[in-house]
């Protein structure tokens, strides 16, 4: 694989594995000028690992655009692969371009976690009355295990963050379908191992690990299908309001 190295400077932050739809263009040294479509493969705050339909080479200003929202930002080629179509691209100014969460361990993002109280718990002095007799109702029409995790049974949007196989972070944010008491199904872009537990993100107040329990054989719409297992029993119902 012919790779002209050009830093490691868009390694300081962590890698996320993420697939993003991009257009890149910019002006060669030979003075000629190229546009096209291309994608991210890695991407941190200070730049990305893409996959471009026009070649690019090291050293070349280039204007990425994200497509959806459409926003734009200048930056730089560091490295070219051109066999692979592969290249380096690093920022001018390090953020948050792309518009995903990073590892807390970069972006020093706290994500709370979820707190389940017992019954005995959620009954106790330490509450308000109003809390206790509003907690209280809530389970009696939801649920007689208040610790459950209520999702509509056409499912939610969802974000699951994890390891994929091949060792990289990633994040992927799609439909997460409840498919019995403790299992839920989802499609994602990278390939999984069996057995890896995973962070399962339906909003900021919660955030639940689940273990992945089967893969699909092929890929439907380009993507893996995966069975998440989780500890929590799921409860699913047309109305899940409060």
């Amino acid at each position: 694989m012919a790779q002209i190295a050009g830093t490691d400077r868009g390694r300081r932050s962590s890698r996320v594995l993420v697939s993003l739809a991009l257009a890149v263009s910019g002006q060669k040294s030979d003075g000629s000028h190229v546009s096209g479509a291309a994608e991210t493969i890695l991407v941190n705050r200070h730049g990305a690992r893409i996959r471009s339909t026009v070649p690019l080479e090291p050293q070349m200003e280039v204007r990425v655009a994200m497509l959806a929202p459409y926003k734009w930002r200048v930056g730089q080629v560091v490295w070219a692969d051109n066999g692979e179509s592969e290249y380096g691209i690093e920022l001018y100014r390090p953020e948050n371009f792309w518009g995903i969460f990073f590892p807390p361990e970069d972006w020093e993002l706290g994500v709370p976690t979820v707190t389940v109280f017992s019954s005995n718990e959620t009954s106790g002095a330490t509450q308000p009355r109003s809390a206790q007799k509003k907690n209280q109702d809530r389970n009696n029409e939801t649920s007689s295990d208040p610790s459950a995790l209520h999702v509509p049974e056409g499912g939610t949007i969802a974000i699951l963050r994890g390891i994929a196989s091949n060792g990289m972070p990633f994040q992927e944010r799609d439909l997460i379908l409840p498919v019995g008491d403790h299992h839920a199904s989802m499609l994602i872009g990278p390939m999984v191992e069996l057995g890896s537990t995973m962070s399962v993100i339906f909003n900021k107040h919660s955030v639940e690990k689940a273990v992945v329990t089967a893969v699909s054989h092929s890929r439907e719409y380009d993507r893996w299908r995966i069975w998440l297992n989780f500890d929590r029993p799921l409860q699913s119902g047309k109305d899940m309001s409060n």
